[in-house]
């Protein structure tokens, strides 16, 4: 995902793939070589359990791989 984007997806709502909100997008990593996002990071709902999700954490905030993102829209919608 570009950098350029980056900007446009802070404070956008994460969906999982049933379209469960898990959280919203408050900053992202990025590859210094290529300057593409690399993971986006996802300050999660306090009602879930960061520890059932197949991502790591990241002070706090849900570190999910940009790979992982099916579609960017209102919310960005998750593949899973």
């Amino acid at each position: 995902m570009p950098l350029t984007f980056g900007r446009e997806i802070i404070n956008r709502e994460v969906h999982d793939s049933a379209d469960d909100r898990l959280g919203i997008v408050t900053d992202f990593t990025i590859d210094i070589e290529s300057g593409h996002i690399t993971n986006i990071l996802v300050m999660i709902e306090p009602d879930i359990n960061p520890q059932l999700l197949p991502w790591p954490t990241i002070n706090g905030l849900l570190s999910v791989p940009v790979e992982e993102i099916d579609s960017v829209g209102k919310v960005i919608k998750l593949s899973e």
